[in-house]
């Protein structure tokens, strides 16, 4: 299965600052599940979940 291209710019994120699941979903205040599920195609974020996680990943 592919990635959607939020997981992938999640992924991308994460490595670029050097971040565990664990540690951005500390920082962004998700739970490291919902974080999984995000990447994993598991679960389709809804939109006010999308535009909180892109607005952290944005700042940062």
């Amino acid at each position: 299965m592919a990635l959607s291209k939020f997981a992938e710019q999640i992924i991308r994120f994460q490595k670029t600052h050097d971040m565990t699941d664990g540690e951005m979903a500390f920082s962004s205040h998700f739970s490291v599940e919902k974080i999984h599920e995000f990447k994993s195609g598991e679960a389709t974020p809804t939109a006010d979940e999308e535009k909180k996680l892109r607005e952290f990943m944005n700042s940062n």
